[in-house]
């Protein structure tokens, strides 16, 4: 395997991966449209390939690398048919994704590492700056004043100057979501020193011959630039442009190509490599459903590394500093332990399938109580991407396994700040292992009934369907466990409320699964008598029989195939292959209000 590519898991540093001629997607040729906007916003989820897009641009324009171009580009598209301006700029790069989240350090932390940086650049550009320029740099006592310097010193000369900023927004969105709004308003309004810092940037990109020719900016959201320059009125945001929308991330063909290429060396079945690819982290659509879809670069990359390494897949898909990135937000759906407008945002959600809002691009934190805000602000954060849209308004839907168990995930988290009912997730998850096991599913679905009847109680009854559904739906995600859980999908003409779908790419040896149909009967009307129940029941039953006899689920999930003059049974069969069948059990759930009438396998 001397001869084979490595894959570099989590680097972002372009010289090396060429070094290493490691795996890599060329995107370069997004260097000409990128020319046509001098400053520039761009902003993607968490690890989606930002910092090495950072890293290439350094490399295409810094004045140092201009001698090793052929080093850093050749065979790919730029290199074979570079722009005048390669080579030409003095970069001055800064990356606040070390900052300090700790509240009291976070000024004297900033002031530092972006000192040190100011301090890299003079040192880097010694010969260029003059030693006198240079000493006024490293011998400024602040971060403010060393710009000041480096603005100061190259105004009006024919230095052009290429700004660079990664991870612009990392440590205000973990300020903001956990210390609150108070304290990142302190860093980013009035005389914060972030909003000096930007103020600063803002001066040199304005006047006659300004010193910053050229400005890239990436981040997750909006919001901190918002509120530091009242608008990123210093420049243009192209996150939603249709020419850079597979910017960063992996196109169906990189993730086809990858599995094509290691496949064969390394030992797994390139086809269940793909489809575990694009099931976990694929379908990411950025500006309009129109765009290509993609995958989380980093995740797929720790995945075929993980296929390398071990030759079989992960018993986790999930990498865990991304589940330490989406906690952030739980501040944001609960205040003064009571869930609030932007909990209800995600619980239906997760209930429905979708949102529809407009996409807003520009928006302050103090801002995401309103609901257009806080269902965008999940976009850009990609709990959700573009699924849709008309007259104005988006579609949101959570994109891939990855995002629907860790936002799934958050709803339970809230109820646990608010109800104390963490312990008992561990419980569901004990009860789906049992019912994947042997069928049992008295234990989970009796905690569920329990949690929802206790969530139900402090909520507000209009909406008492949605809450029971979202309650059970929310919790079945978040206990994890060896099922996908699936809600609101299409089959046999209509839309199934729950289901409990088997990973059997990962446990081969489950033995259940399950269909499960909801009824809700209000909890301000009178309890249905036996046999207003009995109707209701059966009603549930007629749609079972449609949804578990669909060609499409049944083709789906490999069920076997029922004669055409009998109905299903009490528990079809999901055959896979000749070694293990799975037995299907659809279960009715009835609801009065947030009681449980009714519980049976039918």
């Amino acid at each position: 395997m001397e001869n084979i590519r490595p894959i570099l898991y989590g680097v972002a540093d372009y010289a090396e991966l060429r070094k290493a001629n490691a795996w890599f997607v060329d995107r370069t040729a997004k260097i000409r449209d990128l020319e046509a906007t001098r400053y520039a916003m761009f902003l993607r989820p968490r690890r989606f390939g930002k910092s090495l897009w950072t890293s290439i641009l350094e490399a295409y324009y810094d004045v140092r690398y201009a001698d090793r171009f052929d080093e850093f580009f050749s065979g790919t598209d730029i290199g074979a048919n570079p722009t005048d301006e390669h080579g030409k700029y003095l970069v001055l790069r800064f990356d606040f994704a070390s900052i300090t989240k700790d509240e009291e350090k976070v000024q004297g932390d900033f002031d530092y590492k972006a000192s040190l940086q100011c301090d890299t650049f003079a040192r880097n550009y010694r010969e260029i700056l003059s030693d006198e320029l240079a000493d006024r740099i490293l011998n400024a006592p602040d971060i403010g004043k060393k710009l000041a310097q480096i603005y100061l010193g190259l105004k009006g000369t024919d230095k052009k100057l290429y700004v660079i900023i990664d991870e612009y927004d990392n440590f205000t969105n973990t300020i903001l979501a956990e210390h609150g709004q108070a304290v990142y308003d302190s860093l980013c309004h009035g005389d914060g020193f972030f909003k000096d810092f930007f103020t600063s940037l803002k001066s040199a990109t304005s006047g006659t011959e300004a010193p910053v020719t050229r400005l890239f900016i990436t981040g997750v959201s909006p919001v901190t630039m918002d509120d530091v320059t009242s608008g990123f009125n210093i420049g243009t945001n192209i996150s939603l442009d249709p020419q850079f929308a597979d910017l960063t991330g992996f196109r169906h063909d990189d993730l086809r190509a990858i599995a094509d290429y290691y496949a064969p060396c390394c030992g797994f079945d390139a086809d269940k490599a793909y489809n575990a690819a694009l099931a976990w982290y694929d379908n990411y659509r950025f500006g309009s459903v129109d765009a290509p879809a993609l995958a989380n670069t980093t995740l797929v990359l720790s995945l075929f590394s993980h296929l390398w390494r071990t030759k079989q897949f992960p018993d986790d898909f999930i990498d865990e500093n991304l589940r330490t990135d989406y906690a952030k937000i739980r501040h944001l759906i609960t205040a003064d332990r009571r869930l609030n407008g932007n909990f209800h945002v995600l619980e239906n959600l997760l209930a429905g399938g979708s949102l529809s809002e407009r996409l807003v691009k520009s928006f302050q934190a103090r801002e995401l109580s309103q609901k257009e805000n806080f269902t965008s602000l999940l976009y850009w954060l990609g709990i959700t991407t573009i699924t849709g849209g008309k007259f104005g308004k988006m579609e949101f839907g959570v994109p891939n396994e990855t995002l629907k168990e860790l936002a799934a995930k958050i709803i339970p988290a809230a109820y646990a700040d608010v109800h104390k009912i963490d312990e008992r997730v561990y419980g569901i998850n004990d009860g789906l292992c049992e019912f994947a096991d042997n069928g049992n599913w008295r234990g989970f679905v009796g905690t569920l009934a329990e949690i929802a009847k206790e969530n139900f109680a402090v909520r507000d009854a209009v909406e008492g369907e949605k809450v029971v559904q979202s309650t059970l739906v929310a919790l079945l995600c978040a206990a994890g466990g060896p099922y996908f859980v699936r809600h609101e999908r299409e089959a046999g003409g209509g839309f199934y409320d729950i289901a409990l779908v088997p990973q059997l790419s990962r446990w081969p040896d489950i033995a259940h699964a399950a269909l499960i149909e909801m009824k809700y009967v209000k909890a301000g009307d009178p309890a249905p008598t036996a046999e207003e129940l009995a109707k209701i029941k059966a009603e549930a039953i007629e749609q079972l029989d449609r949804y578990s006899s669909d060609p499409a689920l049944v083709s789906a999930w490999h069920l076997a195939p029922q004669p055409s003059n009998s109905q299903p049974s009490n528990s079809q069969t999901l055959k896979l292959s000749n070694l293990q069948t799975v037995a299907l059990h659809r279960l009715v759930l009835v609801f009065h209000g947030g009681d449980a009438l009714l519980a049976e396998e039918v």
